[in-house]
């Protein structure tokens, strides 16, 4: 993430400091995750960030979870009917 601060999207270099104002956070943040001792941040945060320093969402995170709900089978729903 550093290296991206370094030359943004756009060619510019940005701080941790002008990073976190721009995405709403503290600066803590961004400095926990630069240092290694913050891993992730939420969804929102973490394309913010992305956004800002113009890089897409997968070469800072890999995102996780379900991209759709988990469908009950028909079995369990019956069972509890």
């Amino acid at each position: 993430m550093r290296d991206l601060m370094g030359r943004t999207g756009d060619g510019s270099e940005i701080s941790g400091r002008a990073l976190a104002r721009e995405v709403g956070v503290p600066h803590g943040t961004i400095e926990g995750l630069l240092n290694g001792t913050t891993a992730t941040q939420p969804a929102e945060v973490a394309r913010k960030i992305c956004r800002v320093i113009g890089v897409d969402v997968g070469c800072l995170w890999a995102e996780t979870g379900r991209k759709v709900p988990d469908e009950k089978p028909a079995e369990a729903s019956e069972a509890a009917a």
